[in-house]
């Protein structure tokens, strides 16, 4: 018995409801997906928060956001301080905080790309970026030679120094986070390390590290690297030039934060700015309700 082909109108047929079928499944995917990104990003942040943990019960101090001084072996990021705690011991050791962070000394173990410090919904770059790239506070770049790894997660450190953080620090004033870094002459006086008894506020009430779109490295302390300056809401409009400065995310309309009790939450950007700088602030003596975010 002979068998009888597909006509061409029934094949057209049969394209045409495949490719609805995949128009209807491809939203619920992107959905999965963009679900399954969130939940690796707030996982990161946890593992993040666990090893500043283990940082804070080894010294009684939450670490500097970033190394100062005289000398040599400056401006090292908390982020390299913790990498122990993220099972990283081996990059850890290969790290000389003894020379800069784009000294020859580093030039391997700053470039080495560490997966927890990245979230997995940015769609930028995660090629490292060259040192005479990365801008510092006073407007300077590192010399060139060297290349640092990306992040996309930064510090609390209070705010203050760039025209997006102006209101805040009149509000505020800055060094009100909780890693900050050390020995800076601020208008409350030196700065020193964080310990959990001057989060006054609750360890709960106050924010440890949050998402920001784009970072100049992981062993970049301060300025534009491992902290994030505080804008007028959690999550900033996506303005190229404040990518490295300002906490954001390319997640749907919220940012995830680690708080200091080593809780993850997600915030949004209709969040009162009230509520949002005082969640910035250790000690701000703020009543922030459960249910104000």
């Amino acid at each position: 018995m002979r068998r009888r082909g597909f006509t061409l109108i029934e094949l057209l047929v049969v394209i045409v409801v495949i490719g609805i079928l995949i128009a209807l499944l491809m939203p619920a995917v992107q959905s999965a997906r963009a679900a399954a990104q969130r939940l690796q990003c707030q996982n990161n942040l946890r593992q993040i928060g666990l090893a500043v943990g283990a940082y804070v019960v080894e010294r009684n101090a939450f670490p500097m956001s970033s190394t100062a001084g005289a000398g040599r072996g400056v401006n090292h990021s908390w982020l390299a301080m913790i990498l122990p705690g993220l099972e990283q011991r081996p990059l850890f050791n290969a790290y000389n905080f003894q020379w800069e962070n784009h000294a020859a000394a580093n030039r391997s173990a700053a470039g080495t790309k560490v997966a927890v410090y990245l979230c997995p919904a940015n769609p930028l770059s995660t090629d490292p970026l060259a040192s005479e790239r990365v801008v510092q506070a006073d407007g300077k770049t590192y010399p060139a030679g060297s290349a640092f790894a990306r992040n996309h997660f930064a510090a609390n450190w209070g705010g203050g120094l760039s025209a997006t953080a102006q209101d805040f620090a009149k509000t505020k004033g800055n060094h009100r986070g909780v890693m900050t870094t050390v020995r800076v002459v601020a208008p409350r006086g030196t700065t020193f390390c964080v310990r959990p008894q001057d989060v006054r506020d609750g360890l709960s009430n106050t924010i440890l590290a949050g998402e920001k779109r784009d970072g100049q490295g992981w062993a970049v302390g301060g300025y534009g690297g491992g902290d994030f300056e505080a804008a007028p809401e959690p999550v900033a409009m996506d303005v190229p030039e404040l990518r490295t400065l300002v906490t954001g995310s390319f997640h749907p309309a919220q940012a995830n934060f680690a708080f200091c009790d080593g809780s993850v939450r997600a915030l949004r950007p209709t969040i009162d700015r009230k509520t949002w700088y005082a969640l910035l602030t250790r000690d701000g003596r703020e009543a922030v309700g459960n249910d104000a975010y």
